[in-house]
């Protein structure tokens, strides 16, 4: 008969600058005391191969948003029956471990772990495709993707906020603000104007900042935020009303919800998917029929 009570640990080994490796360590002697087995990975989740005869009791993953997704995005194609994750945030922005208000011990987490698997509380998360790949978070395109994907291109290790300091100032000093036009459902939102534009499944974007208030991941809907931006003016004036929640009154910002989101612009911009570099538009998006599980503290 199958194990159902092997649980699957996946780390970056760069997370928490190099902590992720002796964490997975801890976690699992912690676990193996409580009957379980455990099958550690390593590798990118690209990587991972399930076995015939292991049904997964659950999934931890040690790492940043970007490592969750790749993770999340592997079950869901490789195992019928994903099983839930537990997620200890070590990246940069952490943006899901902070809605979930996971706060893990900073030194040894593998005791509070434990507990939180054998209570084995899981709540659902919303999650979307982004030219048919899945995403957690959020999508854009925009000023904020030129960003991610500058930094993509000169990251050599890991990173925190202060690592974005000279990718921004070179976008800033490049960016041409192209046009875009965006639908919902398939009603024109936004036409033909250069602007930033969001599609979220949580209200935090980047440093925290609120973008989408009324975003929530279990509504069975994802929320779009388009702000006119035409130049370096528009763009800090954004930021600065961004962080105090202050931009949804601005003049021409457009908020709205819906399951189908397309973006187009007459050249090609870049997009990120849950802070990642992810190609270019033109970039749809589809709310997925299925949720990702989470095991919460």
């Amino acid at each position: 008969m199958p194990d159902r009570r092997t649980i699957l640990v996946f780390a970056n080994p760069n997370a928490g600058r190099g902590r992720a490796r002796s964490f997975a360590g801890k976690i699992a002697r912690r676990l193996h005391q409580d009957g379980f087995l455990v099958r550690t990975v390593f590798e990118p989740p690209g990587y991972f191969q399930p076995k015939d005869d292991e049904h997964y009791h659950a999934a931890i993953v040690m790492g940043g948003d970007g490592t969750l997704r790749a993770v999340a995005a592997r079950l869901y194609d490789v195992i019928a029956d994903p099983p839930p994750i537990l997620l200890v945030p070590m990246g940069t922005a952490n943006l899901i471990g902070k809605h979930l208000e996971i706060a893990w011990h900073d030194e040894d987490p593998a005791d509070e772990i434990a507990i939180a698997i054998a209570k084995y509380e899981v709540v659902q998360f919303d999650a979307g495709s982004a030219n048919g790949h899945l995403f957690l978070l959020m999508a854009s395109a925009g000023f904020d993707a030129s960003v991610v994907h500058a930094m993509d291109k000169m990251r050599t290790g890991p990173i925190d906020f202060i690592s974005y300091a000279f990718p921004t100032l070179l976008t800033l000093r490049d960016y041409k603000f192209p046009p875009l036009t965006v639908s919902v459902d398939g009603k024109l939102i936004f036409a033909h104007r250069p602007a930033l534009a969001i599609v979220a499944n949580v209200p935090e974007y980047g440093m925290g900042f609120p973008f989408l208030p009324d975003a929530r991941p279990d509504d069975h809907r994802l929320d779009v935020c388009v702000m006119p931006c035409s130049d370096r003016k528009a763009l800090l004036e954004i930021a600065m009303l961004a962080a105090a929640g202050e931009h949804v009154a601005m003049d021409g910002v457009v908020m709205a919800g819906g399951t189908r989101i397309e973006i187009a612009s007459t050249e090609q911009m870049p997009i990120q998917l849950d802070g990642d570099a992810f190609g270019h538009t033109p970039l749809r998006i589809e709310l997925l029929d299925r949720t990702v599980g989470f095991i919460v503290p």
